[in-house]
């Protein structure tokens, strides 16, 4: 997961036009509200027109919100409430009944991209588990497996079980305990196993999110897990080929022998740099290996 920068609303969702498809569906929502019905997933329509969906993708480089897999052009996306619209599991679980940001469901900052895995709860998922710390430990898990269930759909824990239920309610004084990544920098809460037997992600200094978040998404489920682990192992690759250049570099006597070493270790170096960029898949985790690798070069080369 990487910060993402919010782009500019879709023009169907701008709440300052009263004649655009958002507001419209929020005057009728209220409209059935104060008539006392229920609202349905019918009556929630604005969000997932093309037009939205297509500026989700752009915002977010085709990539699940969440889990950073790349989506848009390998499966169905879902236009994703980072507030649920329809009701709030936890605020149930805790006996506070809560109907859903139903208010929200029209508002560009409350919309995310997100591959159908993350979002929808589903019971068929594999958890990689920590502290596997050779691929062997993992493939004796793999045989020995139990399915769990994960997947956000109506889930929005928060630090102190306090919920804005209404409209008029402030939401900047909730305290959410999963990562929304227009809001904060998951970097601060995400920490990524870089040189085990799996690549998982985990809380980073104990953070209550970024362990809310890898839970309730199911971040380091089977598949997930194997996408992820393939990239990190081409990085590992590039990693290890670009420290043995560099001590080549180091040991060599001729300078003209020297500068060629070092050009090809500069070369693996701007092909990690890509794998960072916005749009490559698991950017958080490139990043973080990147970090690292910086760091190794930077002791090679000395003061």
């Amino acid at each position: 997961m990487i910060r993402v920068a919010r782009t500019p609303c879709p023009p169907s969702l701008n709440p300052a036009d009263p004649d655009a498809a958002g507001p419209r569906e929020l005057r009728r929502l209220k409209e059935k509200l104060d008539q006392g019905e229920t609202l349905k997933s019918d009556d929630f329509r604005a969000y997932g027109s093309h037009a939205v969906r297509e500026d989700l993708r752009e915002m977010f480089h085709g990539k699940c919100a969440y889990c950073e897999s790349k989506i848009a052009g390998s499966q169905d996306t879902d236009v994703e409430h980072y507030r649920p619209k329809k009701g709030v599991t936890e605020a149930d679980e805790a006996g506070i009944r809560h109907p859903g940001y139903w208010w929200l469901a029209m508002r560009w900052e409350n919309l995310v991209l997100s591959c159908q895995h993350c979002n929808q709860s589903r019971s068929y998922h594999v958890i990689i588990p920590d502290g596997l710390e050779t691929e062997a430990e993992l493939r004796t898990f793999l045989e020995q497996h139990t399915k769990s269930k994960a997947g956000k759909l109506n889930a929005f824990p928060t630090e102190d079980s306090q919920w804005v239920t209404v409209e008029t309610g402030d939401i900047t004084s909730e305290r959410p305990l999963i990562l929304n990544p227009v809001d904060t920098d998951p970097k601060h809460h995400l920490d990524w196993v870089l040189f085990e037997g799996a690549s998982t992600v985990r809380e980073k200094d104990g953070s209550p999110v970024g362990e809310s978040t890898r839970r309730i998404l199911g971040l380091n489920r089977r598949w997930l897990e194997e996408d992820r682990r393939i990239r990190l192992l081409e990085m590992r690759r590039l990693r290890n080929r670009l420290i043995d250049k560099l001590n080549k570099w180091i040991e060599a006597e001729a300078p003209e022998i020297a500068e060629i070493y070092r050009t090809t270790a500069d070369e693996y170096i701007e092909d990690l740099v890509a794998l960072t960029e916005d749009d490559q898949p698991f950017a958080g985790m490139a990043r973080a290996f990147l970090e690292l690798v910086q760091k190794e070069v930077a002791e090679m080369e000395g003061p």
